[in-house]
């Protein structure tokens, strides 16, 4: 449904970060869409967990996608 409105980018907020958001990215990325994560719109139930699945999207050159703040799209869609 997403190819078909020609969407190609998806921006991921919600909980977990590092377990159902981490998941969707990875899905997403693998059915080959560009995928960003906003780091102050997700959360887990430990801060480390947070971080470090934030870490993870940006390992390799950030195979799985891009991290940012809800406040740096914003200002790159103006």
């Amino acid at each position: 449904m997403l190819r078909n409105r020609g969407i190609t980018h998806i921006v991921l907020t919600g909980i977990t970060t590092d377990v159902c958001v981490h998941t969707t990215m990875r899905d997403a990325n693998d059915r080959g869409y560009e995928c960003l994560i906003l780091s102050d719109a997700t959360g887990a139930t430990d801060a480390g967990n947070h971080q470090a699945a934030l870490h993870m999207v940006t390992m390799q050159g950030g195979v799985f996608g891009a991290v940012a703040t809800s406040t740096a799209l914003i200002e790159a869609t103006r």
